[in-house]
Formats: structure tokens, C-alpha cells, sequence
């Protein structure tokens, strides 16, 4: 299990809900971007596999939630669509988890990079208020609950 450093529990603390989102994100494709590097070695020993299932549950774990900080309620179709893509996600993951193939992974994480963007401009444009900042809406009705 990896220790967050003081900065990074600040960082997490002083944190907007939206940017609690793109942090996730970042995490998540980091993970998956050492999950692929862990295809390079030569080795299918089982320190290998063990270190590679153990990243690609990590990626899973912080998709997981993502998906429960969406509001099915007030989130709409959107809301709905990515409960979907990440429910996808976490499965194609488990896919490349059991089989020990690459391509998933560099999929997943493909399409990580493009919803955190889309995420960041959101983080960007909509800054959280101190009143509400348990219930931030996003755009689209998307609602990411504190």
C-alpha cells in the first residue's frame, strides 16, 4: 500500500470536490501507466503478476469510485453513460488482469486521459463554492457529492 506524503493528504484535504475528481483521475492513470510498463519486463514470473494484479486492482478500486460519486438522480443520461463506461472499464480491466494482456489496459487508460480532460475544463470553469461545496453540480446535471 502506498503512504500519501504530508503534501499530498494536504492536497487532498484543501481540496474542491472537482478537483477531488481530477486527482482521482490522475491517480488512475498513472496506476495504468505502471501497469503497462509492467509488460516490458521479460519476466512472467510470479513477482510480475502479483505486482500487475495488484496495480490493475488499484486502477479498479479508484474507477469504483468515480462511480459512486455520481448522482443517478440528478445526473441524468450522462450520469448514466459514465456509470456505464465505468463499469466497462473496471471489467476490461479484470480482462487484462486474468489473461495478462496489454491491450485493455492501454485502452482504459486512453480513455482515462479523455475524461479527465473533459473533467479539468469543468474543474476549470466551475469553481466550487464554499456555500454548496458538498454538492457540486457539473455540467449536465452530474452531480459529485463531497
Amino acid at each position: 500500500m502506498i503512504t500519501p506524503t504530508k503534501y499530498q493528504q494536504t492536497q487532498v484535504m484543501t481540496a474542491s470536490p472537482m478537483e477531488l475528481i481530477v486527482m482521482m483521475y490522475d491517480e488512475c492513470i498513472t496506476t495504468l501507466e505502471k501497469a503497462e510498463k509492467s509488460f516490458e519486463h521479460v519476466s512472467d514470473g510470479p513477482d510480475r503478476i502479483q505486482a500487475l494484479n495488484n496495480t490493475l486492482l488499484h486502477a479498479e478500486d479508484i474507477i469504483s469510485e468515480l462511480a459512486i460519486s455520481l448522482d443517478m438522480e440528478r445526473g441524468g443520461e450522462i450520469a448514466k453513460n459514465l456509470h456505464r463506461l465505468y463499469d466497462f472499464m473496471i471489467y476490461y480491466l479484470s480482462q487484462a488482469n486474468t489473461k495478462q494482456i496489454l491491450k485493455p489496459i492501454v485502452e482504459v487508460r486512453k480513455m482515462m486521459v479523455e475524461l479527465r480532460q473533459s473533467w479539468q475544463k469543468v474543474a476549470i470553469q466551475e469553481p466550487a463554492r464554499e456555500e454548496d461545496a458538498e454538492n457540486v453540480p457539473l455540467r449536465g446535471g452530474i452531480l459529485v457529492n463531497g
